[in-house]
């Protein structure tokens, strides 16, 4: 017989190894100043129809059953559109969750599935002016779908373009082409794993959250120095 399993929350619970407690050392501070909960820092699997904009109210993700039974809040580091699903960083780190959320042309993998085949001059007007070194985007078809009575088209799209999907949806208004779903595999080196479920989350690998956190202590403002004492 298995044992019910439950969600491992961070706030009340404690972890063991052969009997001894691990000491969590990384915590959250409460508005007073205060430590109140370890850090979290989780790859989510956004399902579409979840609105995690950067300026969506934060109390939509706990529409997600495993998010709604946290004794403590998390915050959006990075923005994915209700339409779209796939990787999402979450957190309770505030501080990092503002400085990954100002950082710009991080390198992206986005599936895209149209409603139609595009021509090659229509892919070449959605591709940004070329700059010196590598390109902003490449867009590469990948197969032809069943969706539904119909049939969507799947593209491949990689590149470090600030605002890349917004202005993907932009170029292919213009085309008046529908895209039926985004999805966003991977986000500055983090993959969506390819095992996690819509609406789950796993931790983020150790490597990564070092990396990631290398990334956002360049964009965090400078504290002001003190003034010498005379």
């Amino acid at each position: 017989m298995t044992s019910a399993t439950r969600m491992f929350d961070p706030a009340t619970d404690r972890i063991k190894v052969d009997g001894k407690s691990v000491k969590i050392t990384s915590v959250a501070k409460s508005p007073d100043g205060s430590a109140a909960t370890p850090l979290v820092y989780w790859l989510l699997h956004k399902p579409a129809g979840l609105a995690l904009e950067k300026n969506a109210a934060t109390d939509t993700i706990y529409q997600l059953p495993r998010l709604s039974r946290l004794s403590f809040k998390v915050k959006v580091a990075s923005s994915l559109g209700k339409n779209s699903e796939g990787l999402c960083l979450l957190t309770n780190d505030e501080e990092f969750a503002e400085a990954f959320r100002n950082l710009e042309n991080l390198e992206q993998t986005l599936l895209v599935m149209t409603d139609r085949r595009l021509e090659d001059e229509e892919i070449a007007k959605l591709l940004p002016a070329k700059t010196v070194g590598r390109p902003l985007m490449k867009i590469e078809y990948r197969h032809k779908a069943k969706l539904g009575a119909t049939y969507g088209f799947w593209y491949f799209v990689q590149g470090n373009l600030f605002g890349m999907k917004r202005k993907l949806e932009a170029g292919l208004k213009r085309l008046k082409v529908s895209p039926h779903k985004f999805i966003q595999l991977s986000l500055a080196g983090v993959d969506l794993p390819e095992d996690l479920k819509p609406g789950d989350y796993v931790q983020l690998p150790a490597a990564d959250l070092r990396r990631l956190k290398s990334m956002t202590r360049k964009k965090l403002p400078k504290a002001p120095k003190k003034p010498q004492k005379g």
